[in-house]
């Protein structure tokens, strides 16, 4: 009875549902998030970009303007007029001050920032001449009132242009709006003595009209910074403020400007903004934006969107593919099964349905083609089983030849003896027992005792048949050799190729078998381990007749072929044959080898392992040979 495991193609199909949609859902996560870090961060370098290019902008624009204000600082420092006035100090309404004023309005009026310089003056320790705008005119004595500024000595005594002061309110006119403070030192012609100095206001606004310029996201902010001074621009004008940040990370290597800064801070709340700076043509003054986190969010919200409608899109096609796959393999593997339970309850006909056109269909094929063989297969045990039987039969009927032969050549040695013909008895004799080695038996293997005396007994019918012409003689080195392992037939065909081939055309012979030890290192096929073994015993045997001999070519050929089959009863077996067994039985280091000079002797040497037995050895005795033959009588 045949028994089956429940159906598992449930459980199949749900594996391959949890293996597609973890693998979809683990592939659009991935995809997802490195999406999503390289977009944000482009984004946000773009965002950097973006924000140094317009600072980069607006510096141009404000540093501009300062290089006009500083060209009119340097005419003022330079100018020999203005020197000259320094050093004569001449009274207001002179010839002098009135030139040297003239000079400066012409100045500052051909300067093409002029509405930001609201107030410029040179100073002398009595008198003053400025130029300033009608709106900021007032009665202040700037020789008396600007030495009592509190940063007037900073400013003048500065190596350069100092802007420490930062904003203030104009200090000479009570409703002036906030400017930069400007005092360097004039000197006296042709001496580097300081005789008076130059006081020029910037206007505030020179960087408001450009911020004003300049657009920014709700949330981002603009940030002057001017010589330690910081300041916020908002609805138009600059509040100085305090900075409270913390600088957690410097970003300066994403900068495409070679002097923007960029850099990641946490305000007072604790949020972190990034911010991009661009330094100002004005030691120690840059401007600074941050950049928009409401325009970051934003485009990482679009994003998130799209990659979120990808995801549904690729889940959705994934989902659909897969059932899709499942239908396409469910439905053949479940005909497939069915099959397959068929053939196994004995229905071995053929299918055509599981035959699709695809690698399915040809796993369907191939079941077929199995149901089919295995049907074919059952038939021919079947006949091979009936004809057994008739072949058990046969070989029955075919024990009696044996025992009729048998029986008829003993007759006939009973027979040659009570008729005293010796010869023909002992020729009998020697014939069933050669017969009966033949018949009997199916070892390989024999004993090199029951081969010689297998030999003996095929050379006793030959030395009859030839009259005594030929004789034969064995010498074994010591008794042990006797029991060493041989295949049976090895010598029968060596003795056999002497008699015919070498002694026979010469007329008359000698054989001398002789079986000795010898040593032999492993060679041929053995294996690297055995290489370091120590030398195997083996033993030789070598047939030497002093017949016609041969060449080293046919005694070469003599290995290679089968030509040298002997007398009809023994055809199957040559020396070739003899030595292929000896090879394919022990290794190829093991065989013939034919040692023949011509007109001389041939000596035909087997090499074998001294292979021992204690199984195999024991073989019938003469006794119970004679028994076995004394069974047919």
């Amino acid at each position: 009875m045949v028994t089956h495991r429940p159906s598992r193609l449930g459980g199949i199909q749900k594996r391959i549902l949890a293996i597609t949609i973890s693998c979809l859902l683990g592939m659009c996560v991935i995809i997802s998030s490195v999406s999503f870090y390289i977009f944000r961060t482009y984004l946000q370098h773009s965002l950097i970009h973006a924000a140094e290019t317009n600072l980069q902008l607006l510096s141009d624009s404000i540093n501009s303007d300062m290089d006009h204000v500083y060209q009119l600082i340097r005419f003022c420092q330079n100018s020999p007029d203005i020197a000259s006035y320094i050093a004569g100090n001449p009274d207001p309404g002179s010839v002098l001050s009135v030139t040297t004023y003239d000079r400066m309005a012409e100045e500052h009026s051909n300067n093409p920032a002029k509405n930001y310089i609201p107030r410029l003056a040179v100073i002398t320790n009595e008198h003053f001449l400025q130029v300033v705008n009608a709106v900021y005119s007032s009665t202040a004595n700037l020789s008396e009132e600007a030495p009592e500024l509190p940063f007037f000595s900073e400013l003048l005594e500065s190596s350069g242009i100092s802007f420490s002061a930062g904003f203030i309110r104009d200090p000479f006119y009570k409703n002036g709006k906030n400017v930069l403070l400007v005092i360097r030192p004039i000197t006296y012609p042709y001496s580097s003595v300081q005789g008076g100095y130059l006081l020029l206001e910037i206007s505030s606004e020179l960087f408001t009209h450009a911020l004003e310029r300049y657009g920014i996201a709700e949330d981002s902010s603009l940030y002057l910074s001017i010589d330690g001074h910081h300041y916020l621009y908002e609805d138009g004008s600059l509040a100085e403020i305090r900075p409270d940040y913390q600088i957690v990370e410097d970003l300066s290597s994403t900068a495409m400007i070679k002097d923007s800064q960029v850099s990641r801070i946490t305000d007072k709340e604790g949020e972190y903004r990034i911010v991009v700076t661009a330094p100002l043509n004005m030691s120690g003054c840059h401007i600074s934006q941050s950049i928009s986190r409401l325009e970051l969010q934003n485009q990482q919200l679009l994003l998130l969107c799209i990659l979120g409608g990808t995801l549904v899109g690729i889940m959705a096609i994934g989902i659909l593919l897969m059932f899709t796959l499942n239908k396409m393999i469910a439905l053949p593997v479940y005909k497939i099964r069915s099959k397959t339970l068929r053939v196994a309850q004995g229905d071995f006909s053929r299918d055509p349905s599981i035959e699709w056109n695809h690698e399915l269909g040809d796993i369907g094929k191939s079941i077929n083609d199995l149901a089919e063989n295995v049907f074919l297969l059952m038939q021919s045990r079947v006949e091979s089983e009936k004809q057994k039987k008739d072949l058990e039969y046969k070989m029955l009927q075919s024990q009696v030849n044996p025992h009729f032969l048998y029986n008829t050549l003993n007759s006939i040695k009973w027979m040659a003896s009570l008729q005293g013909a010796a010869g023909i008895a002992e020729m009998t004799t020697s014939l069933a027992k050669l017969l009966k080695s033949v018949s009997k038996g199916t070892s390989l293997r024999v004993p090199l005792r029951e081969e010689l005396s297998l030999l003996q007994d095929y050379f006793t019918i030959q030395s009859y048949r030839y009259g005594g012409t030929v004789t034969m003689d064995i010498h074994v080195e010591s008794e042990s050799i006797l029991d060493c392992q041989i295949l049976k037939f090895t010598l029968q065909p060596l003795v056999e190729n002497a008699i015919f081939h070498g002694i026979e055309p010469k007329g008359s012979g000698h054989i001398l078998i002789c079986a000795m030890q010898e040593e032999a290192a492993p060679s041929g096929s053995a294996s690297p381990e055995d290489a370091t073994a120590p030398p195997l015993r083996c033993i030789r045997i070598d047939v030497t007749d002093d017949g016609v001999g041969m060449s080293p070519e046919k005694a070469a050929d003599i290995l290679r072929s089968d030509r040298d089959g002997g007398t009809d009863f023994f055809r199957e077996i040559g020396v070739s044959n003899v030595h292929r067994r000896l090879q394919y039985e022990f290794g190829e280091q093991y065989g013939i080898t034919i040692d023949s000079e011509e007109g001389k002797y041939t000596t035909m040497s087997v090499h074998i392992p001294a292979l021992y037995d204690k199984e195999e050895m024991n073989s019938p005795t003469d006794e119970e040979t004679n028994h076995d033959e004394n069974e047919y009588v």
